[in-house]
């Protein structure tokens, strides 16, 4: 005599349960869930694929406003190029271009399907910093913004020590004081010497020396040069580092 199952045994739920998601799919098959969801799931699936699967990588960078950084060194250390066009990001991009000591600012966008354009803003370069066979650009602030020349530029030379390199200052307040004496002097400024112990030494077109010293109080020891030119005295030196007690030989 067999033994009857009670209610609710194993086997049943097992019969219930499988209806149940039978009854779900048929159901969701009707209605059109189930094809959305299926279809769904495997579009995720491709899109992942195809983001990930290497197939996009950046085969161009484009560098725009670029006029004294090189647009291969641009290229070089935005670390763009070979990064698939999908997860390349650009404001790491810009992040490590701004590094560059001649960009102010910077924008990086993406092109599918394999193009980065940087866009520069650069420090302006006010100085051309010359120390023998290098010229160095810099800016209002003193920042060295790169090893090149540019003719336009009013001119110092520094005649002792090592010259400034990108990425570093020169002397707090020096810049502003040869653009000063340069836009003072005019045509009557042959050259512009810098030294780091002694400071700054203006040649004459007459062949006369004027010691300015340090860059402070520029106005009055150009003021104080002035004057002096237009005394009737003979002289080729003079000394104005303290511009309340100048002297001349």
């Amino acid at each position: 005599m067999s033994a009857r199952r009670p209610a609710g045994s194993a086997p049943d739920r097992r019969k219930r349960s499988g209806s149940r998601i039978r009854t779900s799919i048929r159901n969701g098959s009707r209605s059109g869930r189930l094809p959305a969801f299926l279809l769904s799931v495997g579009l995720a699936v491709l899109v992942f694929g195809f983001l990930f699967s290497g197939d996009f990588p950046v085969k161009v960078v484009v560098v725009q406003g670029n006029t004294v950084a090189y647009a291969d060194a641009i290229t070089e250390l935005s670390g763009a190029m070979g990064q698939s066009i999908f997860t390349a990001n650009s404001q790491t991009i810009a992040q490590r271009v701004a590094t560059h000591p001649a960009v102010a600012s910077v924008k990086v966008s993406t092109e599918f399907p394999d193009k980065v354009v940087i866009r520069l803003n650069e420090r302006v370069p006010v100085l051309a910093w010359h120390t023998g066979d290098q010229v160095a650009l810099v800016d209002e602030r003193g920042d060295v913004i790169a090893i090149a020349d540019d003719p336009s530029l009013p001119v110092i030379v520094q005649t002792s020590g090592d010259g400034p390199i990108p990425g570093t200052k020169v002397t707090a307040g020096i810049v502003q004081a040869a653009l000063y004496v340069h836009e003072q002097l005019t045509t009557k400024l042959a050259q512009l010497g810098y030294d780091p112990t002694s400071g700054l030494t203006a040649q004459l077109n007459d062949g006369r020396t004027v010691v300015l010293g340090s860059g402070d109080k520029i106005p009055l020891k150009v003021s104080v040069l002035h004057t002096v030119l237009t005394l009737p005295d003979q002289w080729t030196r003079l000394d104005v580092r303290q511009p309340d007690r100048p002297y001349y030989q």
